[in-house]
């Protein structure tokens, strides 16, 4: 693995965080974290481990390079975050001056509804600013030629949708699913439900793994295996998200009450962690005989 330098991680880095900006914007993701430019650099630098705080290094010296070509281009740099969507300290310097601020240097200091005000007005620019691609090229060629990684699970349960063709539900994702309805107590659901279900379609046409039920309180469940890995973590929060919402869809104009939980085998990044606690999905990690 290779050793490295603050400037070389920021030289050799640069590339790779503008490709997966680019690629951002292209599909309409709303950031990109901190942790995950991290572990793509680690991956394509071979390097072991990168401190997190220093992709604010990286993403400060790419926002100088686009700065140097178009000084009013919005700036980019701020959709790169935590996974609360807020980018840190390192951006301060560069919304203070953009808005001619003061106060903004202190960006600890800023409440959280006026940072996101802040970063809120800057999307708006980021996202309607027509020569992102050109400024790539331009600064470090083509980010469509820039390889970074698809983010990939390894875990899919394909009899979730529609009944569509391809593999099977693997025997660890339906072995940990059966676990689950047996056991709501060890997940945080008390006093026991009134009924277990597992394998309920929606009317939006997705499969909860496991709903439990007392009256009108719900919990809709999603497992991952042991299998899955951190990719299949975020489509399982996303998953979580959606099932809550079509579930009380569902119910419309009542009222239910319903919370969503993620069960996994594995353990989920902190990033990830605190991505599931701001949109409200419960995650229990659980280990099974």
């Amino acid at each position: 693995m290779s050793t490295y330098t603050i400037g070389q991680l920021c030289d050799q880095g640069k590339p790779f965080a503008m490709a997966m900006l680019i690629r951002a914007l292209r599909s309409g993701e709303p950031f990109v974290t901190y942790g995950a430019i991290k572990t793509e650099l680690e991956y394509q630098l071979n390097i072991a481990s990168i401190f997190t705080i220093q992709i604010g290094s990286v993403a400060g010296t790419l926002m100088n390079d686009i700065l140097g070509i178009d000084p009013n281009a919005p700036l980019l740099n701020v959709l790169i975050t935590r996974s609360n969507g807020i980018p840190s300290k390192g951006a301060a310097g560069y919304l203070a001056d953009r808005y001619r601020d003061e106060r903004l240097r202190d960006w600890d200091s800023i409440k959280r509804v006026e940072k996101l005000e802040i970063v809120e007005r800057e999307r708006r620019k980021i996202f309607s600013y027509p020569r992102w691609e050109e400024l790539a090229t331009e600064l470090y060629g083509s980010p469509r030629k820039r390889k970074v990684r698809e983010p990939e699970g390894t875990e899919y349960d394909f009899n979730s949708v529609g009944g569509r063709g391809g593999e099977a539900e693997s025997a660890e994702h339906k072995r940990l699913k059966e676990w689950v309805s047996k056991n709501p107590g060890k997940i945080g659901i008390t006093p026991p439900p009134h009924s277990t279900a597992i394998e309920v379609r929606l009317l939006s046409g997705d499969e909860v793994d496991v709903l439990f039920q007392s009256g009108l309180t719900f919990h809709t469940v999603e497992v991952k295996s042991r299998r899955s890995n951190n990719a299949d973590y975020i489509r399982g929060i996303y998953q979580c998200v959606k099932y809550r919402e079509v579930k009380r869809a569902e119910h419309a104009p009542y009222n239910i009450a319903i919370e969503t939980i993620l069960v996994t085998e594995g353990e989920l990044r902190p990033e990830l962690v605190e991505r599931a606690k701001l949109l409200g999905v419960t995650w229990k990690q659980v280990t099974i005989d």
